[in-house]
């Protein structure tokens, strides 16, 4: 099917917003939200789309650009040359492609290097007078950010060069080698953190920490792959150039040494790299195959993001198979101990995937999942990936973990949680079920800590400033205990501002986000309780049902079991959560400060105008955001939905719409303005007073625990 003009321009768009999101959050956030060869794939249709539309590319197109701009909390640093990316792709095209211009340039003949591509953080290391002056990020490719203190720490990286010239500039990757990244993520899962997805996010989250202390303590590496300035110190080749790197002290490897100019030996050491990358130390996604001639490659040149003279020959992504490397415990919000299984990162429907929940020990001795073992990984919902199957036994093979006895974080003896069998007359039967939880709620770090994110999150309380790493540090300081002490911050203002990382208007922000909660919505306030089982939906539910905290916690199983969404199961959650001392008083204490607003007219059936209709967004809603035009949807008793199609009720087409537009104009969707639908949303919510519905809570964004 032809492409119109206006179908290229919207999807040029979409595209280009899309891959600059991909962008900020792989080279500033260190997350990978898509596979890499999916990033590829968008790029190159945007490419393709300005070669056939050239009037429609973008001034600030992703195919003109690298990276992303600095952060502003590190200082800027002009680099010596452009750090431009390098063009890549799975195919052998790219690598046919390079050949092509070597005969173009008359160097069909030309030695060519090959070296494996650490999946890292690329860095440009400048030294002066032989001494290490300063080393940035590669930032947009022009100007990175200042992490001289944090590379200072890493052992790989000379601070003294032997008899070197009056100025040296070194590039590489910043990496985490396998068994660094996993004693790494071991102790942050084992302390009830997240972990890092891959080594790459690893690295990079590790060199951008504003403390070097915190740099200096995780397993970092450096591998140059490039003098930037040898043309200057007189050198011909790029392997001279490697090899006086390394006698100037930086690691070196083997590859460097593959001198070949032929495709039958390109694909030689792509295969063998391919066969044996899970056996090095490091991470690879792919071979890099670059002009040894110096000044062949000024001759060759570069484009506006990547150089003609060097290529990656990418391999394909590893999907759904990989192989178990540890097997730890996590503590929960709840106390619930749940096994996680520490993997090889493998790409599992586009998202790269270090750990997977066990869910409980029941699952473990089922799936016979040990140390070892390689295992078939899914996306369950395509969100929390979880271990399915054990494909090939390890050789050896580690023990089957069994539960422990007390909890790995605050040591108190372990209790297996009871679940529901039936209802009768007499009552709920209940018998011991397959989970395990620490009931030292109130003192258990893990579930402290759990308890404050969850609380402060933007679905609960939403207290600004208040993510992980600030509860740690909080907590480690001896200011956050429980929940009740977030309430008692405004007594240690003069500790909070004299914190590292903090000040005076840091702090201000916190205790008026703190006690702006008071008087907040009963369903905001019951969903940041963390009851088990009680999410957002039901929290809402409960409100709209039974109206104030005092009726919830007095409710008995047939009045919890008619509001609706709550089932018997949740009932039972929820009765268990009030029947305990020490739940039922911190909540009660809770509820002393926070005094959640009562909900007029709870039990009423409420005529929401929307009810049923289905939404789709497209385009950038100017002056709203996604998430609080999705609740504006939701709070009129609509359904927000990605995709278009002959059940979608309406399309709301903010400016650069993109192909969900022509859909909709295919499929005779009704599709109104940003502006249209403000009016429409404001008009339907047009209530009395006595009909007017509690503040909706905002869009969901607790931390899930797994």
């Amino acid at each position: 099917m032809t492409t119109t003009t206006q179908q290229a321009s919207g999807r040029i768009a979409e595209l280009s917003a899309e891959l600059r999101r991909l962008n900020r959050l792989y080279y500033l956030e260190n997350k990978s939200a898509v596979a890499d060869a999916e990033y590829d794939r968008m790029l190159a249709e945007l490419q393709e789309l300005e070669r056939a539309f050239p009037e429609l590319a973008l001034p600030d197109s992703p195919t003109q650009t690298v990276g992303a701009p600095p952060r502003s909390s590190f200082a800027a640093v002009e680099h010596f040359q452009p750090m431009l990316s390098l063009e890549s792709k799975v195919e052998f095209d790219v690598v046919a492609d390079l050949f092509k211009r070597l005969e173009q340039a008359g160097r069909a003949e030309a030695e060519l290097l090959a070296q494996p591509k650490i999946d890292g953080l690329s860095v440009e290391l400048v030294y002066r007078q032989g001494l290490f002056s300063i080393g940035s990020t590669r930032g947009d490719g022009a100007v990175g950010e200042d992490i001289t203190p944090n590379l200072r720490t890493l052992a790989d990286i000379p601070g003294h060069l032997p008899d070197a010239p009056e100025r040296v500039v070194v590039r590489g990757e910043v990496y985490m080698d396998r068994e660094g990244f996993l004693e790494l993520n071991r102790g942050l899962v084992e302390r009830g953190g997240e972990g890092f997805a891959n080594p790459r996010n690893a690295a990079a989250g590790s060199l951008r920490q504003l403390d070097p202390t915190v740099t200096a303590t995780r397993p970092l590496r450096f591998f140059p792959f490039e003098l930037s300035n040898a043309d200057e110190l007189g050198m011909a080749t790029d392997w001279e150039a490697l090899k006086q790197l390394e006698a100037w002290g930086f690691p070196s490897h083997p590859i460097y040494k593959d001198f070949f100019r032929s495709p039958l030996f390109v694909k030689g050491v792509h295969t063998y790299y391919a066969q044996e990358r899970d056996e090095l130390i490091f991470e690879i996604d792919g071979v890099v195959i670059k002009v040894d001639d110096l000044a062949l490659r000024r001759e060759m040149g570069a484009r506006s993001r990547t150089p003609r003279w060097a290529v990656a020959w990418k391999f394909p992504p590893r999907q759904e198979q990989t192989q178990v490397r540890d097997v730890v415990v996590q503590v929960g919000r709840t106390g619930k101990l749940t096994p996680v299984a520490l993997m090889m990162p493998v790409d599992v429907g586009g998202v790269t995937v270090s750990r997977a929940t066990l869910h409980n020990f029941e699952i473990v001795r089922n799936l016979d999942v040990r140390i070892g073992d390689t295992v078939r990984i899914v996306r369950a919902g395509d969100v929390i990936p979880k271990v399915v199957e054990v494909v090939k036994k390890g050789e050896p093979r580690g023990d089957l973990l069994e539960p422990p006895a007390n909890c790995p974080v605050c040591d108190t003896p372990v209790e297996q949680a009871q679940k529901v069998v039936r209802h009768t007359k007499n009552g709920t039967e209940r018998e011991v079920g397959a989970n395990h939880i620490c009931p030292n709620h109130i003192a258990c770090p893990a579930q402290i800590k759990g308890a404050l994110q969850h609380y402060s999150s933007r679905g609960a309380m939403d207290i600004e400033g208040l993510g992980e790493k600030r509860v740690v540090q909080l907590m480690e300081q001896g200011l956050l205990t429980d929940l009740l002490s977030l309430y008692r911050l405004a007594g240690h203002r003069e500790e909070l501002e004299n914190l590292e990382g903090w000040g005076e208007l840091s702090t201000d922000n916190l205790l008026k986000s703190i006690e702006a909660t008071r008087g907040a919505p009963l369903a905001r306030f019951l969903y940041a309780l963390g009851i088990p089982n009680v999410g957002e939906a039901t929290a809402r539910d409960l409100a709209n049902d039974l109206g104030s905290y005092h009726k919830v916690t007095q409710a008995t199983e047939e009045e919890l079991v008619a509001v609706s969404g709550v089932g018997r199961e949740v009932a039972a959650s929820i009765l268990e959560f009030f029947g305990r001392e020490q739940s039922r008083q911190m909540a009660d204490a809770l509820a002393a400060e926070v005094n959640p607003a009562e909900v007029q007219g709870a039990g009423k059936k409420k005529d929401l105008p929307w009810e049923g209709k289905s939404v789709v967004f497209t385009g950038a809603l100017e002056g709203l955001s996604r998430e609080d035009a999705a609740e504006m949807v939701r709070s009129l008793g609509g359904k927000v939905s990605s995709s278009v199609s002959k059940k979608t009720s309406m399309v709301v087409a903010g400016a650069d719409p993109g192909s969900k537009a022509d859909k909709a104009r295919e499929l005779g969707v009704e599709m109104i303005d940003l502006e249209e639908f403000l009016r429409l949303a404001g008009g339907a919510t047009e209530k009395t007073d006595d009909d007017a519905p509690e503040d909706i809570p905002g869009p969901l964004f607790a931390l899930r625990e797994e």
